[in-house]
């Protein structure tokens, strides 16, 4: 390729031969353009740089094309690479605590025992790992929890970007998170677990057959359905059937008065209606109490009365 500073000389040279054929004196016998010598110079002079300057274009054009392949190539080395990522992360990690509880030996799996609690790491199909409670019971029976209320030492008053995240320590009070919630949820048909206590003793528990939250397109819209009839506690959760998700500062309730997560909610995010009869993301309260924002289960307790601990597991529904 011709350097740059040989077309610029070029042009230099041009310049000259045009500037000196005029400032020559004029002659009126003389004809006009200058000598034929000097027209013929200019021409070649820029016939050089049209020369040049189709070269170099030619040489771009090539330059391009294959930086354009090297583009492509790229991309498909990377997407290449992130399948055999994907592969082997897909070979270290279990989709779900059921894959996990049906992995482990009889007497780890709970066959043999009472259930067991264990933090592992699942990573849903598409999904990125993470840490999560697994209660493996008898019969390799895997419930994933994706809320725990204990003891108030993690504030539930969060912004609806930590409620998407998930928060918390899986082995304590925690949320999942409701991105997890939703790859787990439609990635298979799953069902729904709510076990509770009170401050007295009193214990326990309600079953959905169905359950299942949509992406964030759908603001994480709930489906809670087939409410199983043994459940001791009521059910709770058919007025929040079919909700958005809200929280203080993502306004999705059907309240026309103001947000929910504001008013009644203790600043907690849930599926509010107008407004709730279950809320597991309530503040935290040593005593049942009597005020709104606590705790709560409907009918199970007044929805006032804030309970001593409230724990929600999923798993896949055969």
């Amino acid at each position: 390729m011709i350097a740059m500073t040989q077309i610029v000389a070029m042009l230099w040279a041009v310049t000259a031969v045009v500037g000196a054929a005029a400032n020559e004196p004029l002659n009126r016998r003389a004809t006009f353009p200058a000598s034929s010598s000097e027209t013929k110079q200019v021409d070649q002079q820029l016939s050089a740089i049209l020369s040049t300057i189709t070269e170099n274009h030619n040489q771009l054009q090539a330059t391009i094309r294959d930086i354009g392949r090297m583009v492509r190539r790229t991309h498909r080395e990377i997407t290449d690479l992130r399948e055999d990522t994907d592969l082997i992360l897909g070979k270290m990690y279990k989709p779900s605590c059921q894959d996990i509880a049906e992995g482990q030996p009889d007497h780890i799996a709970g066959k043999n025992q009472l259930t067991t609690e264990g933090v592992y790491t699942i990573r849903p199909p598409k999904f990125k790992p993470k840490k999560v409670r697994c209660e493996l019971g008898r019969g390799a029976i895997g419930w994933t929890v994706i809320l725990a209320r204990n003891d108030g030492r993690e504030p539930f008053n969060r912004t609806f970007q930590d409620y998407k995240d998930g928060f918390g320590d899986p082995a304590q009070d925690h949320w999942i998170g409701l991105d997890m919630l939703h790859k787990l949820t439609t990635w298979e048909p799953h069902q729904l677990r709510a076990v509770m206590e009170d401050f007295d003793g009193s214990k326990t528990w309600v079953q959905y057959n169905v359950f299942r939250v949509d992406g964030p397109e759908e603001d994480y819209k709930l489906t809670a359905e087939e409410f199983e009839a043994d459940s001791a506690a009521g059910d709770g959760l058919s007025i929040h059937n079919g909700m958005k998700f809200s929280t203080y500062d993502h306004d999705d309730d059907t309240n026309t008065d103001g947000n929910c997560a504001k008013l009644f909610g203790g600043g907690g995010g849930w599926w509010y209606n107008n407004c709730y009869h279950v809320l597991p993301t309530g503040k935290y309260r040593n005593t049942g109490g009597s005020e709104y924002g606590g705790v709560a289960w409907y009918p199970w307790r007044n929805v006032k009365h804030s309970l001593k601990s409230l724990t929600l597991l999923i798993r896949p529904r055969y």
